[in-house]
């Protein structure tokens, strides 16, 4: 197998949640781009539509389902009939998230439950039900790999948001106990932990001109990440261009974390 071949994802497919748009869009077109056959799922059923188009103009092929992360039920179902109607699943990236900015005398019981179940719990489900598909057999030979989008959030903590760092600092310690779980088992579990990028997420930010500059100053790139960058990361872990990579968390920040 030569370098390049080794990004090759070719026969091989994957499932990307949150993939309407932002970072999970573009991890979804270079996964095809890759050769993936891709599903994709979120709530926006008209923006996976969009998506999917995108994906079938470039000759590879997509499936759409619209899907509620937090139903841990409908998720495991919903696996399980695309691993039926699809095929087996081989590459899963759990990317749904959502954001929550309040102070944390303001944190509801409410608001932490909806980022804890999207955020990580969610995680947790989706990565059971694709390991529990595994042990189907339907695979052969072909190795699995799960990428988990944490954040820089995990290990900077961002005023303001004790909820979402809270979840991402679970995504990325979850990632290294199921790497251990399955490192004999021909599944790879790895987490890519993007910085800020030109997404709707940090939108408010990036809308203000004096925020975006005091941002900026601390990025030693200075400047955020365009969000079709997240793809060859995520096409990275998921092929065997990774294949002795297992329970890492890679940072994806522009520098910000090196400080």
């Amino acid at each position: 197998m030569s370098a390049l071949d080794a990004f090759r994802l070719d026969g091989r497919i994957a499932l990307v949640t949150g993939a309407s748009g932002g970072l999970g869009e573009q991890a979804a077109l270079a996964l095809a781009d890759a050769g993936a056959t891709v599903i994709i799922t979120g709530r926006r059923e008209h923006r996976l539509a969009s998506v999917a188009e995108r994906i079938r103009a470039t000759g590879a092929e997509a499936h759409v389902r619209s899907l509620d992360m937090t139903d841990s039920d409908v998720v495991r179902s919903t696996f399980s009939e695309l691993a039926s109607t699809v095929g087996p699943i081989d590459v899963l990236v759990n990317n749904a998230a959502q954001a929550h900015q309040a102070d944390v005398l303001d944190v509801t019981d409410a608001d932490w439950a909806r980022i804890i179940d999207v955020n990580l719990t969610a995680v947790f489900t989706a990565s059971q039900a694709f390991l529990r598909l595994r042990e189907v057999g339907q695979h052969g030979d072909r190795p699995g790999s799960i990428v988990n989008i944490a954040s820089l959030a995990a290990t900077i903590g961002v005023r303001g948001q004790a909820a979402y760092v809270a979840s991402k600092a679970g995504v990325t310690g979850l990632t290294r106990a199921l790497a251990l779980d399955t490192a004999r088992a021909g599944v790879r579990i790895n987490a890519l932990a993007p910085g800020y990028f030109a997404t709707d997420m940090p939108g408010d930010v990036l809308a203000d001109e004096a925020a975006t500059a005091a941002l900026l100053k601390k990025i030693p790139m200075r400047r955020v990440g365009e969000p079709e960058e997240i793809g060859p990361a995520v096409v990275f872990l998921a092929s065997d261009a990774s294949g002795y990579m297992t329970g890492a968390v890679l940072n994806f920040d522009g520098g910000y974390t090196a400080q």
